[in-house]
């Protein structure tokens, strides 16, 4: 189930008592938690285990308040035999499972898949007006935040805060806290720093930092996923005809900014080869056909 599915669910006050959240926005599933618990008429309850509340279900006074009860990653219930009957329990209550990882080769998460809210990250569009409705900076800086916060809704949250309580104009603020560290721009990738420079046509300067790569032990089969990645969309954004280039590529703010920053040094047809080259090599590479350690000099050759 999708976010838009569970924001459905809320409109039209048709929301199942048993409900599974996962994925990486933490943030968002506590807004829709507010929302659930509001439009229900709930009272938000955090647990340790389903455990402590099972004999209690189902046994309400008159003037007992229905809960919402939030629980996570609670592996005894998930394992339990018991859990279909846990849950016709409910009755007038809700109980909301959150988990941290997902994984779909449990039995569990097979029986009850429709019963789960997967919140992926947000679209830039849609974290920039959540961002918006908390702090007044200007477009540009909302797109370092977010690219600094890699689109996480919660990791921004917390930046917002740091620059609320320092205070003064938001804008000059949060340009002296990333330039002072005091806001966190996680430090550049050896891989990408050298993709990128593959990509500018800097040969010199990618063999160098291909140097580095190899020093620091970097997988070479990450590099050969990150070079390709990087090449497609470059071509994705070359040869895109529309304004909206996140609507009609799928690709992220992030992932068109550092596509624009390298594009136009070689043609499509080059990038159509590197990305050829790429594939070819990987599969060799896993099927023992090249060594390891000459795989991507031997893209660089073949490309330069």
């Amino acid at each position: 189930m999708e976010v838009i599915d569970l924001k459905n669910l809320i409109k039209s006050n048709q929301i199942p008592n048993f409900m599974i959240f996962a994925g990486e926005e933490y943030m968002v599933q506590k807004i829709y938690i507010q929302q659930i618990a509001k439009v229900m008429n709930l009272k938000v309850q955090y647990i340790d285990a389903v455990a402590d509340i099972v004999q209690s279900l189902g046994t309400k006074s008159l003037f007992s308040e229905n809960h919402l009860y939030l629980v996570r990653d609670d592996k005894d219930f998930m394992q339990s035999d018991k859990v279909a009957e846990v849950i016709a329990k409910l009755k007038s209550d809700m109980l909301i499972l959150t988990l941290t990882t997902l994984d779909k080769r449990l039995k569990f998460i097979k029986t009850y898949n429709s019963s789960i809210v997967d919140f992926k990250p947000l679209k830039s569009e849609n974290l920039k007006v959540y961002i918006k409705r908390e702090i007044d900076l200007s477009d540009r800086n909302i797109d370092i935040l977010m690219e600094i916060c890699e689109y996480s809704y919660g990791r921004c949250l917390l930046e917002i805060d740091k620059i609320k309580r320092y205070g003064g104009k938001v804008n000059e603020t949060f340009q002296y806290l990333v330039e002072t560290g005091a806001i966190y721009t996680p430090p550049r990738d050896a891989v990408f720093d050298f993709v990128k420079a593959v990509l500018q046509n800097k040969p010199k300067l990618a063999y160098e930092l291909l140097q580095d790569c190899k020093e620091i032990g970097e997988a070479t089969l990450i590099i050969i996923s990150n070079l390709y990645n990087l090449t497609r969309w470059i071509y994705q954004v070359q040869n895109c005809k529309s304004d909206n280039i996140e609507k009609s590529t799928g690709l992220t703010y992030w992932q068109i900014k550092n596509a624009k920053e390298c594009g136009k040094h070689f043609s499509n047809d080059d990038l159509e080869y590197l990305m050829r080259l790429c594939q070819n090599v990987e599969i060799r590479l896993k099927q023992g056909r090249i060594a390891e350690d000459i795989a991507v000099d031997y893209i660089l050759a073949k490309f330069y």
